[in-house]
C-alpha cells in the first residue's frame, strides 16, 4: 500500500505540475476534473446513507465556479456561487413534496466545500506572470506538510490531535509538518524566488502547514459520519480523489488570500 501511495503521488504530482505550466486552460481542465470527481464521490456518500442531494446541480455548480474563477477571477467566482445557490433553491421550490430543504442544503454545501474552495487554485495561477510559480509553492507546501507530518507522527508522535476524528494524527506530527512546510518554502523562495523573499515564503509555508491538516481532518470527520474508510477507489493507495485533495481544499483559499496581502 505504501509503495502504491508513493508511485501514485509522484505520477500525479508530476502530471499536475506539467499541466500547471502548460497553460491556464490545461490547468483549468485538470482542476475541473478534480472538482467533478470529488463532488461525485461526496454526493455518492450522501446517497449511500439515504440522503438525496441533487448531484447534477451540485456538479454544475462546481463547473460554474471553476469557469467563474477562470474568466472573471474573484468577481466571476462570486457570481457563479450566487447563480449556483439560486438554481438549487429554485429546484427546491418546484419539487415541493418530493425533496426537503436538507437535501438542498447538502447540495449547496458540496458545491461550496469542494467547488468554491478548490477554484482558488485557478485564482492563484491567475496572479500575473508569477501565478504558476505561486501555485507550485502551494502544491509543494501542501505535499511537504503532509509527508513531514506523517513522518514526524510515526517517529515521535505521542499526543493525539483529534482522536475521535483521526486517531493517527498527533500534535507532534502536525507541528512537524507545519515547520517543514514553512522552512522548505522559505528556502525555496530564497534560492529561486527572491522577489517573494525568505520571510514571505516562510509565512506562506506556515499558513499552508496549519491549513493542510485542518482540511484533512474536515474530510476525516465526513468519512467518520458516513462510516467509510475512503471516499472512493480511483487513485491506487490513496482511495478517492477527495481523499487525495482534501488538504488542498483548505490550503488553496488560505494561500490565495494571504498571497494577496503579501504581494
Amino acid at each position: 500500500m505504501l509503495k502504491q501511495r508513493i508511485i501514485s503521488a509522484i505520477v500525479g504530482g508530476l502530471l499536475l505540475i506539467g499541466l500547471l505550466f502548460l497553460g491556464k486552460y490545461p490547468f483549468f481542465l485538470v482542476i475541473l476534473a478534480i472538482v467533478l470527481f470529488s463532488l461525485d464521490e461526496f454526493y455518492s456518500l450522501l446517497r449511500f446513507r439515504g440522503m438525496q442531494p441533487n448531484a447534477v446541480l451540485g456538479m454544475l455548480g462546481g463547473l460554474f465556479l471553476c469557469l467563474g474563477a477562470l474568466l472573471g477571477k474573484e468577481g466571476g467566482m462570486m457570481f457563479a456561487l450566487a447563480l449556483s445557490v439560486f438554481t438549487i433553491l429554485i429546484w427546491q421550490i418546484f419539487t415541493l413534496g418530493r425533496t426537503s430543504i436538507s437535501n438542498s442544503t447538502l447540495t449547496i454545501f458540496g458545491s461550496f466545500y469542494i467547488g468554491f474552495l478548490l477554484a482558488h487554485t485557478i485564482l492563484i495561477r491567475g496572479l500575473g506572470e508569477h501565478g504558476p510559480f505561486l501555485m507550485l509553492l502551494v502544491f509543494i507546501g501542501t505535499w511537504v506538510c503532509d509527508t513531514a507530518a506523517y513522518g514526524a507522527g510515526v517517529k515521535i508522535g505521542k499526543r493525539k490531535l483529534a482522536p475521535q476524528v483521526s486517531p493517527n494524527k498527533t500534535w507532534e506530527g502536525t507541528i512537524g509538518g507545519a515547520l517543514a512546510s514553512s522552512i522548505s518554502l522559505g528556502l525555496i523562495c530564497l534560492a529561486f524566488f527572491p522577489w517573494l523573499s525568505f520571510l514571505r515564503g516562510s509565512i506562506l509555508g506556515l499558513a499552508i502547514g496549519i491549513a493542510s491538516p485542518l482540511g484533512d481532518l474536515a474530510e476525516s470527520r465526513l468519512k467518520r459520519e458516513m462510516r467509510v474508510k475512503n471516499t472512493g477507489s480511483l487513485i491506487p493507495g490513496h482511495g478517492g480523489v477527495l481523499d487525495r485533495f482534501d488538504s488542498l481544499i483548505f490550503t488553496a483559499p488560505v494561500a490565495y488570500y494571504l498571497l494577496k496581502l503579501l504581494l
